[in-house]
């Protein structure tokens, strides 16, 4: 996520110094190639969120990946930010995949 657009007063309780919001970033510590542990990751992105876009997530799947981790995406249709809080065939969907998600960690 692009963080340098982002007021300085929006999050000064966890970035103090602001610059660390950087440091902290995980696609750009990604781009830094730091080395980091790469545990699984299930991303599960709303199509039409205009909050977190549907790129930034594809970015950042496709540097987790390139990295050498594990990185399952789904981008779920005519879905916007926090869709998985109403009740619907969607928000359904997207609980069976994270059991079968925790099922397959589980049993690795």
């Amino acid at each position: 996520m692009d963080t340098r657009h982002v007021e300085r007063r929006a999050f000064p309780r966890y970035f103090n110094p602001w610059p660390s919001i950087f440091e902290g970033n995980p696609q750009l510590i990604l781009e830094r190639r730091e080395s980091i542990s790469l545990v699984p990751m299930l991303i599960m992105q709303g199509a039409l969120d205009d909050n977190v876009l549907p790129s930034i997530q594809e970015k950042f799947a496709s540097a987790y990946r390139a990295a050498g981790g594990a990185c399952e995406l789904t981008v779920f249709e005519g879905s916007e930010h926090e869709w998985v809080a109403q009740p619907g065939p969607q928000t359904d969907r997207a609980r069976e995949m994270v059991k079968a998600f925790i099922a397959r960690q589980v049993k690795a």
